[in-house]
C-alpha cells in the first residue's frame, strides 16, 4: 500500500481559510486538526474548524484527530459528522479519542471522567446504527433512542472512516469498531507489538484486520541540528502536556534536520505504520514553516526508502 502523509494543523499559526488550500496544493493527502474543551492554551471546536477546511478545499481529506467524544451526544455527533460529509463531498475521516488528561474538562459538561471509554464504545454502537439503519432504537447505560431515523445518510458508505485514538487501554476499541487505528505518543517497537495485539482481537472478534487503516499521530520538529530540534520539541511537549519531556521526547516524537526526521519515520513505516499524520510542534514562527519542508524534503525520502 501506498504512503500516505497528512499535517495536523496543532501550532501552525494561519487562518484556516489560507492554511487548508496551502496544505492541499503541498500534495498532502489529509489535512487534520483536534479539540479541547478546556485546556491549557486556547483551542477551538474540531468540527467547525474542520468544516471550514473542507468549504476551500477540493481534493484533500480532512478530518478529527480528535473528536473527544465522551463530551458529546453521540446522536448530535452522528448527524454533525454525516453534515460534514456531505459538505466535503465525501472526504471525511471521523477520528475519536476519549481524552482523561484534564478532568476539568469533563466536569465542566456533567461526564465522569471514569465513565469515558464506556461512554465512548456506546456511542459509537449508536452512530454507527444511525448512520446505517432506520428506526433506531437504543437501551444502553449512558444514553436511550427510541425509533429514531437521521436523514440524509452520509455520502460514504456504510459511513465516513472512524479511526480510534489513544494508547493501549484503546486497542479493543480500535479492533471492534475502527475503520483506522491512530496512536500517538508511541515507539516504533510499541506500534508493531501493539498492531500484532489487534489483529488478534480484531480476529477474535470476527473482523479482518487488513481493513483498520495502519496511522500514526506523531508530534514532529525540524531544525538545523538534531540537539536544537529536541529542545524545541521537549519545550513544546513540556508546555501542551506541563510535564518535563526531555527524556520522553527521544521515545515518542520525531525531531532533527529533515534527514533524520525521515530516518526515524522510516522506522514506524517499517514497524507497520501507512499514513503518517505530522503534528508540527515547535515555536509558532517554525511550525509555520514546516509542511513545506516536510512535503518538500521529508516525503520524497519516504516514498524513495519504500
Amino acid at each position: 500500500m501506498a504512503l500516505k502523509f497528512g499535517i495536523s494543523i496543532g501550532n501552525v499559526r494561519q487562518p484556516i481559510v489560507e492554511l487548508a488550500p496551502r496544505i492541499e496544493r503541498l500534495g498532502f493527502d489529509s489535512l487534520w486538526t483536534g479539540e479541547h474543551l478546556v485546556w491549557r492554551t486556547p483551542t477551538s471546536d474540531a468540527m467547525l474548524v474542520i468544516t471550514a477546511a473542507a468549504a476551500v478545499t477540493r481534493r484533500i481529506r480532512v478530518g478529527t484527530a480528535i473528536l473527544l467524544l465522551p463530551l458529546k451526544h453521540p446522536t448530535l455527533v452522528a448527524k454533525a459528522v454525516t453534515t460534514i460529509d456531505h459538505l466535503s463531498g465525501g472526504r471525511f475521516n471521523f477520528g475519536i479519542g476519549v481524552g482523561g488528561e484534564n478532568p476539568r474538562e469533563f466536569e465542566a459538561v456533567g461526564v465522569p471522567v471514569k465513565e469515558r471509554g464506556p461512554r465512548a464504545n456506546e456511542s459509537l454502537e449508536i452512530m454507527k446504527r444511525l448512520w446505517t439503519e432506520d428506526h433506531v432504537t437504543f437501551q444502553g447505560r449512558f444514553f436511550r433512542l427510541a425509533d429514531v431515523t437521521l436523514e440524509p445518510r452520509p455520502v460514504q458508505k456504510p459511513h465516513p472512516p472512524v479511526l480510534v485514538a489513544g494508547r493501549r487501554k484503546a486497542l479493543p476499541r480500535v479492533a471492534r469498531y475502527a475503520d483506522g487505528w491512530m496512536p500517538y505518543m508511541y515507539s516504533p517497537e510499541m506500534y508493531r507489538e501493539d498492531w500484532k495485539r489487534i489483529e488478534e482481537l480484531a480476529g477474535q472478534g470476527g473482523r479482518d484486520p487488513a481493513r483498520i487503516e495502519r496511522t500514526l499521530f506523531i508530534f514532529t520538529t525540524i531544525d538545523s541540528s538534531y540537539e536544537s530540534a529536541m529542545r524545541l520539541a521537549a519545550a513544546a511537549l513540556g508546555q501542551r502536556y506541563a510535564q518535563d519531556f526531555s527524556e520522553m521526547v527521544k521515545k515518542y516524537a520525531v525531531f532533527g534536520t529533515p534527514q533524520q526526521c525521515a530516518e526515524r519515520l522510516d522506522q514506524y513505516r517499517q514497524a507497520g505504520a501507512e499514513h503518517f499524520i505530522l503534528s508540527c510542534s515547535g515555536p509558532p514562527e517554525k511550525a509555520t514553516l514546516y509542511p513545506e519542508i516536510i512535503a518538500r524534503e521529508i516525503v520524497p525520502l519516504l516514498r524513495r526508502s519504500r
